[in-house]
């Protein structure tokens, strides 16, 4: 069954740390276009929030770093 390995990577090709390599699987058969297509519908529905996720953790981490603050949001007053 075909698959799609997706690498998060920078911009110089190396792996992002944290983001770890993920292996979706084609479902079904994949002999028409219309099987093609509903396959790929079903990986970018998977695939791509989970992509987002980590791009937004990634870009929140360093968005902190810089800034020198505590990753942790902070407690609601009693």
């Amino acid at each position: 069954m075909p698959h799609i390995r997706l690498i998060l990577q920078e911009d110089e090709g190396n792996p992002i740390p944290g983001a770890e390599e993920r292996i979706y699987q084609l479902e079904g058969e994949l002999e028409t276009l219309d099987q093609i297509e509903q396959a790929t519908e079903r990986f970018k529905r998977e695939a791509l929030p989970e992509i987002e996720h980590s791009l937004l953790a990634r870009a929140q981490r360093r968005f902190v770093a810089d800034r020198g603050g505590n990753p942790e949001p902070p407690s609601p007053a009693p």
